[in-house]
């Protein structure tokens, strides 16, 4: 049994908000927006709501969350439940600095007769291809649909994790349950990951994402703890450790401040992960 077709297809999208760019967050909105029935913006920080009532879409936007952050996955798990309340037949999940392109397209293939059972996700950051679907596990949180049957049989997100590794987490637990992630081909979303800026060592240039202690501690702590739990990782787990054991560190080591902060909150996340594994 596949998803209802595009007419009669019910979606919940949701978004964390945390101090965003109103220009961006509309950007964001307007790609999507005519193609979802509801969206839900928690407050992870205080939002003035007047600042989208000239929206188009304000009468699909509601309000949710008290402003005070309590991260990504306890919105994502609102939405589930909001979602199972109203009768959707899907959650798309969304990020305030993500911009689609080519939503409908994604739409018309995910609600199609010939999806593959599981969820699925765009290409990120212009990395579109040709054809309908490819197995993955390299699906980020922000842009990713889930049908409800399949959000009832992973049973939502975790919750310890605040912020990153959410995404990982929900991909191969699913994957230990035998649902598959799906990249979606003819559409992509533009994403901005982190505060970027360049800096030049020996004449080479490179980014530096200058994220504080905690941040790291937790991208270091939530997905070495998911490289610990589930058994199918082995490629994710190399891409991790070569980025975040040898680039990473180097380019805080290079163009960063606060290092000795942040190597203490990477040793922190380091230990900490098997812990978090196991409980």
């Amino acid at each position: 049994m596949h998803l209802l077709n595009l007419q009669l297809m019910r979606i919940l999208a949701v978004i964390p908000l945390y101090h965003p760019d109103t220009e961006l967050l509309r950007k964001n909105l307007d790609a999507f927006a005519p193609w979802v029935e509801s969206i839900l913006l928690w407050q992870n920080s205080p939002v003035d709501a007047s600042c989208l009532e000239d929206c188009p879409w304000s009468a699909k936007i509601r309000f949710c969350g008290q402003g005070s952050n309590d991260g990504i996955s306890k919105a994502l798990n609102f939405a589930w439940k909001t979602a199972a309340d109203e009768g959707f037949d899907a959650v798309l999940t969304m990020d305030q600095d993500s911009v689609w392109k080519n939503f409908p397209e994604f739409v018309r293939k995910v609600s199609g007769n010939s999806a593959p059972y599981g969820f699925y996700g765009p290409g990120v950051n212009g990395k579109a291809f040709e054809g309908d679907f490819i197995e993955s596990t390299d699906l980020i949180t922000s842009g990713m649909l889930i049908p409800m049957r399949v959000l009832d049989a992973v049973g939502g997100w975790e919750e310890r994790f605040k912020v990153d590794g959410i995404d990982n987490d929900f991909v191969f637990h699913a994957l230990s349950l035998g649902i598959k992630g799906w990249k979606t081909g003819g559409c992509a979303l533009i994403q901005e990951f982190g505060r970027v800026t360049f800096r030049r060592f020996l004449g080479i240039r490179y980014r530096v994402y200058n994220y504080p202690p905690e941040r790291l501690y937790e991208i270091y702590r939530n997905n070495l703890a998911v490289i610990h739990r589930y058994p199918d990782t082995g490629e994710f787990a190399r891409r991790f450790r070569k980025n975040w054991f040898l680039r990473k560190p180097i380019r805080i080591l290079l163009g960063e401040k606060d290092v000795s902060a942040k190597f203490k909150a990477i040793f922190a996340g380091i230990r900490d992960a098997r812990r978090y594994a196991n409980a």
